[in-house]
């Protein structure tokens, strides 16, 4: 299975954690060989005039958010206008633009197949703008496209070591195979972990502990494998416990920084299982002191989704 980074779409507010965000979606541009598009939102939609006769009081309301809107668009165009500066001094090519409207929207209409997005942790508030609680939240409940998400604190991006939680299913599929293409690309290390829950274990029986620990020996060994086979070199860890719980504490034991989990799809086997999957993410999103890359299964996984490209 391939999975295939294009281009890198960062969304970026202008504030300083968008900055970090920019410095990661810069990086993995150039070691992936892929391309960046750096797209800002207004926050506010385009107003259309009527032609109605307006009372002095509308007019000065529509005057005060004319005025709104042209300072948002001028913030907007700052925004990218950094980007684009720092894609020239890193020879990465680069594409950007501005569009109307709140953040979230704006990012679902312009990404597409073999992108990947980068939004950072925290950024300014407004209805346009790039935070965890609002933009990163709603595309994390159905990521498009694989997604990474960077916190303000984010040390240099290296992306020499990479944790992966390894589980069941096309989600985790897709994120295997992407964490070794980032392994690889920086000639780092993949560091996979899978996690028997507690919560299922404390009810089953010592011989069901014992198949649930095979099973997930098999997911990390399986990992490892694929991993030489792309001359990537790679560890393998079980644990039990709360999968989130565990997954963060994986980061810090093995210094990760940069942590890969798939999650998403439609397939109603498996619903439940991706639900609890986003939970995890968005745990781990939350928490981690490092970037995470939240992955979508692709349609190469053997999902279903409709058409979508880049608009």
């Amino acid at each position: 299975m391939t999975v295939t980074v294009e281009r890198v779409v960062l969304a970026t507010d202008g504030s300083a954690s968008a900055a970090t965000a920019a410095a990661h979606a810069l990086f993995l541009a150039r070691v992936l060989d892929a391309s960046l598009h750096a797209v800002s939102a207004t926050g506010t939609p385009q107003s259309s005039a009527t032609g109605t006769p307006q009372s002095s009081a509308t007019e000065t309301t529509e005057t005060e958010t004319a005025g709104a809107s042209a300072s948002a668009a001028f913030e907007a165009e700052e925004a990218v206008g950094a980007v684009t500066r720092r894609a020239l001094l890193a020879g990465v090519r680069l594409t950007s633009e501005v569009v109307g409207g709140p953040a979230a929207t704006a990012v679902e209409r312009v990404v597409g197949d073999g992108d990947l997005l980068v939004l950072g942790r925290h950024g300014r508030s407004g209805p346009g703008r790039f935070l965890v609680g609002s933009v990163a939240e709603r595309v994390l409940d159905a990521p498009p496209v694989p997604t990474l998400v960077v916190p303000s604190a984010s040390p240099r991006p290296t992306y020499r070591r990479v944790a992966l939680l390894a589980a069941d299913g096309a989600p985790s599929a897709s994120a295997e195979t992407l964490a070794r293409r980032i392994a690889a690309a920086t000639r780092g290390v993949l560091e996979p972990l899978a996690v028997v829950d507690e919560r299922g274990a404390e009810t089953a029986s010592r011989e069901a502990c014992r198949t649930l620990e095979n099973e997930a020996r098999a997911r990390v060994n399986a990992v490892a494998a694929a991993a030489a086979r792309d001359a990537v070199e790679s560890g393998g860890t079980v644990r039990t416990g709360v999968p989130a719980t565990e997954l963060l504490a994986h980061v810090k034991r093995t210094g990760a920084d940069a942590v890969v989990l798939g999650v998403g799809g439609d397939d109603e086997a498996r619903l439940a299982g991706y639900r609890a999957a986003g939970t995890v993410a968005g745990r781990v999103v939350r928490h981690a002191e490092v970037p995470t890359l939240v992955v979508p299964p692709s349609v190469g996984d053997g999902e279903t989704s409709g058409p979508r490209g880049r608009r």
